[in-house]
């Protein structure tokens, strides 16, 4: 895989410090009443950008843009129904299972097509700890268009107030594949950085893939 360009990392950043002039975080495709949620995973291989408005506490609609920049004009265009299927919550901590369904336009296989959506996703933190394992699958009338499975878990070196900056040290395992191509996996440590409702992570994988996300919801 190749590196990603310098401005690829600087654009990311950039989109980071504007969205803190837009309170709470998390990679939740529901979040509470009434709130916009946005969200973006970027990698050499693929981007995947969203946007999600919850309407209950339970249930949100968002747009997904995902894109494969290997292949010129691959990607995907497509709206999701997103639920909160459950919740646990302890002393300290809350757990939550979410169910996504969606469809939309595709062009990840070279050829234009209606495509479907489904994903699972799992979580679980506390102020000291988390872990998340998500599955998410593209697919057409004929086969998946994308596959990928996210395994990861964090801890947070010092405690800091609600309202302060937060610093987390995560390690994901990731595997993927696009159309009918092999599957590919690998590790990366992150650094999370989260202040108010400002989420932000930078990582770079042991093969060298550099990788950062954000997400915001107000």
């Amino acid at each position: 895989m190749k590196k990603p360009k310098p401005s690829l990392i600087f654009s990311g950043l950039l989109l980071t410090f504007i969205l803190l002039l837009s309170p709470l975080s998390h990679a939740h495709p529901v979040a509470f009443q009434n709130s916009v949620g946005i969200m973006g995973y970027h990698a050499p291989f693929m981007s995947h950008n969203q946007l999600n408005y919850s309407w209950r506490y339970w249930f949100a609609t968002g747009v997904h843009h995902i894109r494969r920049h290997s292949v010129k004009n691959a990607n995907a265009t497509l709206g999701s129904l997103n639920f909160l299927l459950k919740r646990w919550n302890g002393s300290g901590l809350q757990a939550n299972l979410y169910g996504v369904i969606g469809g939309g336009h595709s062009e990840i296989s070279g050829d234009p097509k209606t495509i479907g959506m489904a994903a699972l996703q799992f979580d679980i933190e506390d102020r000291d700890y988390y872990f998340l394992a998500k599955h998410q699958q593209l697919f057409n009338d004929k086969f998946t268009e994308l596959e990928q499975t996210v395994v990861r878990a964090g801890v947070t070196p010092y405690i800091d107030p609600f309202d302060g900056f937060h610093t987390w040290i995560i390690l994901e395992w990731q595997d993927f594949a696009f159309n009918r191509e092999s599957n590919q996996s690998d590790i990366t440590p992150y650094l999370r950085f989260f202040y108010r409702n400002i989420l932000f992570e930078i990582g770079q994988s042991f093969t060298g893939v550099t990788r950062f996300n954000y997400i915001t919801h107000f």
